[in-house]
């Protein structure tokens, strides 16, 4: 697509009656939830160190795909808020890998690790701020509908969705 036509949907999109752009987010936002969906289903409650890590991977790629999402569609300003959260999940994910690469080393002299309850608590308060993190980027799509019945559909579609990546992590 050419900048010109792009800059004709926008005006367009702009210009649109408010039930036209709440149609136009709505589709797009079923399109992330099933997109989050089945990113989802990689995220598995298990405590080894290797789905540990597959699970930290799909909560990340989860993250990027809402925060790529809510940029793209209403500005870097919209997750400014959320921005420190954000930065203290990553330095809590880079924590997390730097366990798990210190149990490798007890588990391949077959030893227990000292750093084992301080990795599962860590990786529960990954998945704790994840959920966290999550939800507040997910009610920023909240205030761009016009329609309260579409607002309150989308909260209850991001409560399920909250709901299972807690229950999943």
């Amino acid at each position: 697509m050419d900048l010109q036509k792009f800059g004709e949907q926008l005006d367009g999109y702009r210009t649109a009656d408010p039930a036209v752009r709440d149609q136009r987010l709505e589709h797009d936002c079923l399109i992330l939830l099933s997109r989050m969906q089945l990113l989802l289903e990689k995220i598995g409650a298990k405590s080894s160190q290797h789905d540990m890590t597959a699970t930290v991977e799909a909560g990340r790629a989860l993250l990027v795909e809402l925060l790529e999402f809510v940029t793209v569609r209403f500005g870097d300003k919209a997750v400014a808020s959320d921005l420190t959260e954000i930065c203290r999940l990553r330095d809590s994910m880079r924590d997390l890998q730097r366990l798990i690469g210190r149990t490798f080393w007890a588990n391949l002299f077959r030893v227990e690790s000292s750093h084992n309850d301080y990795r599962i608590q860590l990786y529960r308060q990954i998945g704790l701020d994840f959920a966290d993190v999550l939800k507040d980027l997910m009610s920023v799509i909240d205030g761009h509908f016009n329609s309260p019945k579409k607002t309150t559909e989308w909260q209850s579609s991001s409560r399920v969705l909250i709901e299972d990546f807690r229950q999943r992590w």
